[in-house]
């Protein structure tokens, strides 16, 4: 019973440290576009910088609060909904790579390597991926945290919601994200970045989907049919 509760102690302590990260994001953020030794401290803080920042601070939030608050209840909750029982790696690596977004700002803000990148057209375009990125996470973590939020989710397949259309919603927003990174600030990093990303959810898919058809089988099956992985009508 004590282990038990040293458990739950520690997962809210965790789950209590991730909403503190959340929140602190933006400030984060903001240090790093702020030329601390310029005349003009926030000339790198405009329309496309403040549209990262925003969107990656409320989406860091989100998930603190929507998805990751029913994960945290238990344990063994929390390894199926991040993945770890059947793919660690890529929880271990997500981390890591979380910090990537403080440093393409970074670079943004402080060292312009490419600056013909920054290229309006793409700018737009990045704010429009970012945009759909925000939509199809809240739609999927709403619906993965009520998924997550009670002990007989195991014995349910999710197919309502954002995965009526597809099977991984979640990892289409990630893309989406990624994506939206270099075209917003014209980041060489990011730009490195988006293809060690699109590898890691590709190489992500099967091994969910290998866990979620030995829990469901036959009824996994006849869902995968007829419903597409990222991209309906294509993949």
């Amino acid at each position: 019973m004590q282990q038990s509760t040293d458990k739950n102690e520690k997962l809210n302590v965790a789950h209590l440290v991730a909403m503190a990260s959340a929140f602190c994001s933006p400030f984060l953020f903001l240090a790093c576009v702020r030329l601390w030794d310029s005349p003009q401290p926030w000339a790198r803080l405009n329309l496309f910088s403040g549209a990262f920042i925003a969107l990656a601070s409320i989406s860091y939030i989100e998930q603190s609060l929507t998805f990751l608050r029913s994960a945290f209840r238990s344990r063994a909750t929390f390894r199926e909904a991040v993945g770890a029982t059947y793919d660690p790696v890529l929880v271990n690596v997500t981390v890591v790579l979380g910090f990537l977004d403080y440093a393409i700002l970074f670079e943004y803000a402080h060292l312009h390597l490419v600056p013909a990148l920054e290229q309006p057209p793409l700018q737009w375009t990045g704010i429009a991926c970012a945009a759909g990125s925000l939509g199809m996470l809240l739609w999927a973590d709403t619906w993965l945290g009520r998924h997550f939020a009670k002990d007989e989710a195991a014995r349910k397949l999710m197919s309502g919601g954002p995965y009526r259309f597809v099977r991984h919603p979640r990892y289409v927003s990630i893309i989406l994200a990624k994506l939206a990174s270099p075209l917003l600030l014209g980041s060489v990093l990011a730009w490195i970045a988006l293809p060690m990303w699109i590898a890691l959810v590709l190489r992500r898919i099967p091994l969910e989907e290998a866990h979620v058809r030995k829990a469901f089988g036959a009824a996994y099956d006849a869902y995968a049919a007829h419903t597409a992985r990222l991209l309906p009508g294509i993949y």
